[in-house]
C-alpha cells in the first residue's frame, strides 16, 4: 500500500478570516448555475468555476452557489474556491484527470473548502509542487474512476492518485473533510521533491477499498543512497483526531517503496482507526538505502483490523505492525495507543527495540501483545 505538528502560521492566518466570512456569500467572484461566463464574474455570475479561475487575480476569493459544475480545473495562483453546497463532477474530463489540481509556486496559500468532488479520473483533489494549500470541509466519492487499469498508473500501482493527494508539498493543511468510496483516501508521495511539515487533521475516511486510507509515502528512487531532507523524503507530518475504517489496505501508513526511499520523523497520533484490510497502524521498509526512522505511534485507538501481508512475519490480525526486509528501522516511538479486537496487538521485525510498549493498552481479547522476530 505504498503510494507538522502544527501548520504554519501563514497558512493557517490565510485561512481563518475566510472562514469567519463565511456565513454569506464571500465578497469576490461568483459562480452560479444560472449565471453567464462573461465579464469578470463580480458583478454578475459566471457560469464556470473554470471561467471565474481564468479570470481571478492572486489573492480573489471564488464563492461558488449550490449546483453540479461539471468540470476539471487547474489553480496555478493562489485563490480561495469556496463552495456553498456546490459539487464538481470531472466524469470523463482527462485535462487534468482530477477534479481540481492545484500546482506549483504561484498556487501556494490555495484553499479549496465547502465542495463535494466526484468522478475524477484520479485524484479528487491534487496539490503537486506547492505550499502552504488548505483543503477543507470538502466531500470527496468516487474518485479514481481509471482505477489501476490507466498507463497513468503504472509507475506505483498501489498508490494511484487516491482522493486526495499531496505530492512535494510542505506546510499544507488537509482537515475536516470525508473521503468515501474511492481507490483509496489521502496519500503523500515524494516523486518530485520533499513532502514535509504538513497536517492531516480530523478528516473521516471510509470504505475506500484498494488501499490505505492514509498513506505516506516515499516513492523517490535512488540505487547508491537514501534521500537527503533537501532532495525527497516524506517527513515531520502529523496524522491526528481522524477516523479510518473499511480501507482496503492498512488504515494508516508510513512505507518506502524502492532503494533511496524516506519516510521517517512523521507523527500519527490520537486517530481512531478500525476494520480495515490489513493492519490498522503499519511501518514498511522494503530495500535497500532506505529511511523510515524515528516515526512515532502515539495515543491511537486501534481495533478489528486484519492481518498484514506485507509482513512476512504477520500471519495473524494485528493492530499495530512495523516490518523492513532489509534495513533495520531505528528510534520508533509506540506509546499510549489502545488496541483490541485483535489477534496480535503489536508485531514487529528488523526493528530496534521500541520505546515506552508498556505504556500501551491491551484488551483482553489481544491474545498476544507484543511480537518480535
Amino acid at each position: 500500500m505504498h503510494r507538522s505538528r502544527s501548520a504554519p502560521p501563514l497558512a493557517l492566518l490565510f485561512v481563518l478570516p475566510i472562514v469567519a466570512a463565511c456565513t454569506t456569500r464571500e465578497p469576490g467572484r461568483h459562480v452560479s448555475t444560472s449565471g453567464k461566463d462573461t465579464g469578470d464574474c463580480l458583478a454578475a455570475p459566471c457560469a464556470t468555476i473554470g471561467y471565474a479561475v481564468r479570470q481571478a487575480s492572486p489573492g480573489d476569493t471564488i464563492s461558488v452557489d449550490s449546483g453540479t459544475y461539471h468540470e476539471s480545473l487547474m489553480v496555478t495562483k493562489r485563490l480561495a474556491l469556496i463552495g456553498h453546497h456546490a459539487t464538481i463532477d470531472a466524469a470523463g474530463l482527462a485535462s487534468p484527470p482530477n477534479g481540481v489540481q492545484i500546482s506549483g509556486g504561484g498556487a501556494a496559500g490555495t484553499l479549496v473548502s465547502g465542495f463535494t468532488i466526484e468522478n475524477a479520473g484520479l485524484e479528487g483533489i491534487f496539490a503537486l509542487r506547492t505550499s502552504k494549500v488548505v483543503i477543507e470541509n470538502n466531500t470527496l466519492f468516487h474518485n479514481d474512476a481509471y482505477g489501476k487499469s490507466d498507463s497513468l498508473c503504472t509507475k506505483h500501482q498501489d498508490d494511484c492518485g487516491e482522493a486526495i493527494h499531496l505530492q512535494t508539498v510542505s506546510g499544507a493543511v488537509v482537515r475536516g473533510n470525508t473521503v468515501h468510496n474511492n481507490l483509496g483516501g489521502i496519500l503523500l508521495t515524494d516523486e518530485t521533491g520533499p513532502t514535509r511539515d504538513n497536517l492531516i487533521s480530523d478528516n473521516t475516511i471510509g470504505d475506500n477499498p484498494s488501499d490505505c486510507g492514509i498513506t505516506l509515502a516515499s516513492h523517490w528512487v535512488d540505487s547508491s543512497k537514501v534521500a537527503t531532507a533537501e532532495v525527497a523524503g516524506i517527513y515531520r507530518n502529523t496524522v491526528t483526531r481522524n477516523t479510518v475504517s473499511g480501507s482496503g489496505g492498512a488504515g494508516i501508513g508510513i512505507f518506502a517503496a524502492g532503494p533511496g526511499g524516506a519516510a521517517w520523523g512523521n507523527i500519527v497520533d490520537g486517530n481512531t482507526v478500525t476494520k480495515n484490510g490489513l493492519a490498522g497502524l503499519a511501518i514498511h521498509s522494503h530495500a535497500k538505502f532506505q529511511n523510515v526512522d524515528g516515526n512515532v505511534f502515539r495515543n491511537n485507538t486501534v481495533s478489528g483490523n486484519a492481518t498484514d501481508a506485507m509482513n512476512p512475519a504477520d500471519h495473524q490480525p494485528a493492530g499495530i505492525s512495523i516490518y523492513s526486509s532489509v534495513v533495520p528501522i531505528r528510534n520508533t516511538v509506540v506509546t499510549g495507543n489502545t488496541i483490541s479486537d485483535e489477534k496480535v496487538g503489536i508485531i514487529s521485525q528488523n526493528v530496534d527495540p521500541l520505546t515506552d510498549l508498556g505504556s500501551n493498552t491491551f484488551a483482553p481479547s489481544v491474545a498476544v501483545k507484543t511480537q518480535a522476530h
